[in-house]
Formats: structure tokens, sequence, C-alpha cells
């Protein structure tokens, strides 16, 4: 099994000691670290599709969430887009969905002015989805959501089939229909990110904490395990994938036994290193 890691610093000594092979960097980590780092390694960077955008929630509220802005935004979609032209490094798609559950309100995105030109063009009726979402959140009957959740899925293939990139981090199995992304989608390779914690967004634990009622009962079902376990249980749903499966682990102080728990897989991504985490990283040499 080969190893990678998602580093936002760069500390080549102990990187080379533990014997990673694949390093992804954020997109704006300077040249000269990149050009140093693929000396002795393969350079990745981490490429956010939708950032700086905005998006409408189900409310008619607003807001830029930094990392997620609205999928169907082709003016959106070019300007991000550009930015590849110049990069010689190939890029893994990363907050390549819409807002999840941890996005509060505004999980019930979106329903913006481009959301309701891609749905005409996909040929769903939007006002109708608007309707079904506002019914859900008085009846708590998730069925009332399933073509949100198919349109939300049909704009996030669209935009992989438009730009043609093929590589992504994506949200484990059990919870990527809740941000419109699907493991049948035909892509080269997918990184589930198979996160126990409950440190942040896309991370199992905090994403559950944000959902209630209907839904959660339904994730928690599709997940049927917690804790450490969980990443065996979703690492062999995400094998059935067509694509070829580099799951992204969290660093933790039993790092090694989660390894082993995805011994299956050619590579395994570690998330993520930084100075201070270098104690836990440590414990792989």
């Amino acid at each position: 099994m080969k190893l990678g890691v998602f580093a936002v610093e760069f500390d080549p000594e102990i990187f080379l000691e533990i014997g990673f092979e694949s390093l992804v960097f954020p997109f704006d980590t300077p040249k000269d670290v990149l050009k140093e780092a693929e000396k002795d390694f393969e350079v990745f960077l981490e490429f956010k599709p939708f950032e700086n955008g905005i998006v409408e929630n189900v409310f008619g509220e607003k807001t830029n969430l930094k990392a997620l802005g609205c999928p169907s935004d082709e003016k959106l979609r070019s300007k991000n887009l550009s930015k590849l032209e110049d990069v010689e490094y190939e890029v893994i798609l990363d907050f390549v969905r819409f807002p999840s559950p941890a996005n509060g309100d505004f999980f019930y995105s979106c329903f913006c002015e481009n959301c309701y030109e891609k749905a005409k063009e996909l040929g769903y009726d939007l006002n109708e989805i608007k309707r079904k979402v506002k019914e859900y959140l008085k009846t708590d009957d998730i069925s009332l959501l399933e073509d949100w959740f198919n349109f939300k899925r049909e704009v996030i293939k669209d935009y992989l089939e438009w730009s043609g990139l093929k590589s992504a981090f994506f949200f484990t199995p059990s919870l990527s229909f809740l941000v419109g992304q699907s493991y049948d989608f035909e892509l080269k390779c997918i990184h589930p990110m198979i996160y126990p914690e409950a440190v942040g967004p896309a991370c199992i634990e905090y994403e559950l904490s944000y959902m209630k009622g209907a839904l959660k009962d339904a994730v928690l079902k599709n997940l049927g395990v917690r804790g450490d376990e969980v990443i065996r249980k979703e690492f062999q749903k995400a094998l059935k994938s067509k694509a070829k499966i580099e799951p992204i682990i969290m660093i933790s102080k039993n790092i090694k036994e989660r390894l082993e728990i995805v011994k299956e897989a050619k590579k395994v991504y570690i998330f993520a290193y930084s100075a201070d985490k270098k104690d836990l990283f440590a414990k792989l040499i």
C-alpha cells in the first residue's frame, strides 16, 4: 500500500522517513515549495471549483460560504477553472458539491437564478422542489427531498462532464447523496473522506450533529456503525464504484490501526500534515 498526505505544511525530512510518495497541497502553495517537493514526491494540488461564489437557500437568504459557491453558476465555474491554465500539476477537486448539514440553514441550497436556469436545462421544476423542501421542514417527510437530491446530483455531474476533471475528494458513501455527489460518476479516481471524527465539515460525527429527525435516522441506517468501524464499512461501499478508490483518513493516535483497516487500497492519503501534528505522524516511522 502506497501512502500520500494532504500537506498543509511541507516537511520533506519526515515525509521521506515515513515513506510518503504523493503529496496534496493547497492550491495557493508557493511555487518554490512545489518545485522542491516534486524532486522527491508526486505532487497534486487541491482545487475548489465553486469558491467565492454566492448560494441562496430555500428561505431566500444569500451568503458567501468561501469554499462553496453555487455549482450551477457557469460564470463562477469558468472563472475558477481558468486558474488552471498555467498549472503544471494534476489537481484533485475538493468542495465539488453543494453545502452540507454543517452549513445550517444553507444546507437547503441552492435556489438562486443560476439554479433555476440549470434546473430548466436539466428538466427539473425548481419551484416544485422548493415547495417540497419547505414542506419537508414542516413534516419531516424525507420522501419530499428526493427530487432535490436528484437535482443536486445532476448539477454536480454536469459540472464534472463540463470541466473534464477526473479526480475528487468526496463525502463518504453514506453521506455523499446529501451534497450532490455520487460514486457512480464517471471519474478516474475518487478519494472518500472517511473521517469518523467530529472535527469539521465532511467529518461523519460533525455532520450528524447538525442533522435531526428522519434524515438523521436515514443516514445512521446507511452508516450502520459508528467510530472507527465506519472506516471499514464505508471503504467497502466505496469499492463498488468503477472509479479507482484512494481513501483519505484522518491522522490520529491509532493511525496504524486505521491504515490496517483500509489495507486493500493501493494508495491511502492521510489528512492533514502540519507542524503541530508532527508527533502523531511520527508514529508512522
